[in-house]
């Protein structure tokens, strides 16, 4: 028998404690950063405050009912980033193009799975949004080279970097989720599962590109700014220069 299992990020974090005042579930684990619920018929809900949110096993009734708290009159599920894996039962742990075999589905394979799906969705989420700044950063890159000037104004130049440190600091915010659950490290089959998952995610190298196309992007910037600025200052010395000289012709006259 085959299951599902669908991670969201809702690109937003979530007021857990606002957040478990609303939800009826069984709540089966808890922390600072993360909720997990269990129903009587082994659907599970696992909520994580930067913004990701996973179901197990769940209906579209309980889906729409989470999103309802979480986000009303917002967008529609099928409008937020996601990822989903199939689970299939099998005498062994593997982990396999989006499909995940294991002999038995427990509270706390649930929560490992549930984790790392949670993490991949949301790192999928920064790195499309890293990969909208680095191509407006590639078109003026572009200009650049061609014209050897840079079409922008400095207030949408200071928009742009505050756009790039605000993506920045959001990512630092949450440099936790390659963290691994406590659960990892207890017990040898949840060990497997948890480096499978993360290799079959390529949480840490995504998440490293993710890093390195920021510096790029904010050294680009520093560029950008530099040349502005200069360009700014050989203006106001030409006005200087006009002004002096418009003073020195109504001397003469």
């Amino acid at each position: 028998m085959e299951t599902t299992v669908t991670a969201y990020h809702l690109e937003k974090l979530i007021d857990l404690k606002e957040f478990r005042n609303q939800f009826n579930f069984h709540l089966i684990k808890r922390e600072h950063s993360f909720l997990l619920y269990k129903s009587d018929n082994d659907a599970y809900v696992y909520v994580k405050n930067y913004g990701s949110v996973v179901f197990l096993n769940c209906s579209k009734e309980i889906v729409s009912n989470v999103f309802g708290i979480i986000n009303p009159k917002h967008k529609k599920v099928n409008e937020y980033p996601k990822e989903t894996f199939i689970i299939a039962q099998g005498e062994n742990i593997e982990v396999d193009f989006g499909k995940i075999t294991m002999p038995e589905l427990t509270v706390d394979i649930a929560h490992i799975l549930m984790l790392n799906l949670a993490q991949s969705v949301a790192l999928n989420n920064y790195v499309n949004k890293t990969s909208d700044l680095h191509e407006r950063t590639f078109k003026y890159v572009k200009q650049l080279e061609e014209t050897g000037n840079i079409k922008m104004s400095k207030k949408n130049m200071r928009i742009f970097i505050g756009k790039t440190m605000n993506l920045k600091n959001s990512i630092s915010e949450n440099l936790f989720i390659l963290d691994s659950s406590d659960l990892a490290w207890s017990k040898e089959h949840l060990s497997k599962l948890d480096y499978q998952l993360k290799d079959e995610l390529d949480i840490v190298k995504r998440h490293q590109g993710l890093q390195f196309s920021i510096d790029v992007i904010k050294e680009n910037l520093e560029l950008f700014k530099d040349i502005l600025q200069h360009r700014y200052s050989s203006m106001l010395e030409w006005i200087i220069i006009i002004l002096i000289l418009f003073e020195v012709v109504q001397i003469f006259i």
